[in-house]
């Protein structure tokens, strides 16, 4: 590989870290916004936030561990379908919004099967909601959170952008760790040309 070659492959790098940075801080900021301080739900090492707007892209790398609901209450989650099945029951919680949901009901097509339903006859793998009502589960995460947040929650008025994700990631990204701090100016990790 030509030393040219190095040099623009090093800049890409860069660029990479620049973006997953400018996201980072830029989602912290909505969720800032739309949640206010979420210093209190991230005590534990390694855990980071992320808006439920933004969950879906990040889903294939993060394990869930907690969603924040628009109340500020916290429900611990080990995996995405109970995730989305919390979201959705906090939703069908509100009068007004279960209403709706339960109209839904055999309204909101998936790619194979209806979304919401009032029996689980016919999904692949219905979660539970409330008596009455299942959403249908056997998706990918991101079909299940896009379908859910999309399809579900924002027609029926429910609050996402007061939902956020509390994740661990694998692959260690330096994410929305302490949201408190002012971390500065982004610094590139290498030489700088």
């Amino acid at each position: 590989m030509s030393s040219q070659q190095a040099v623009l492959d090093e800049l890409e790098g860069f660029r990479a870290q620049l973006h997953q940075q400018v996201d980072s801080h830029i989602d912290a900021l909505i969720l800032r916004t739309t949640i206010g301080n979420l210093a209190a739900y991230l005590q534990d090492a390694g855990v980071r936030v992320l808006p439920l707007s933004s969950a879906a892209a990040q889903c294939k790398v993060a394990e869930p561990v907690a969603v924040v609901l628009p109340g500020g209450g916290k429900v611990e989650t080990a995996t995405w379908k109970k995730a989305a099945a919390a979201i959705l029951k906090d939703c069908d919680a509100d009068p007004q919004c279960h209403a709706k949901l339960m109209e839904l009901r055999g309204q909101v097509p998936g790619h194979v099967r209806q979304l919401l339903s009032g029996t689980p006859d016919g999904m692949g793998s219905p979660l539970k909601i409330s008596d009455g009502l299942y959403l249908e589960s056997k998706f990918d995460t991101q079909t299940l959170l896009d379908d859910l947040t999309q399809k579900i929650l924002r027609r029926v008025g429910y609050d996402c952008g007061g939902v956020a994700v509390l994740y661990q990631d694998p692959r260690q990204d330096p994410a929305m760790v302490g949201l408190e701090q002012d971390e500065g100016p982004v610094q590139p990790a290498g030489p700088i040309l």
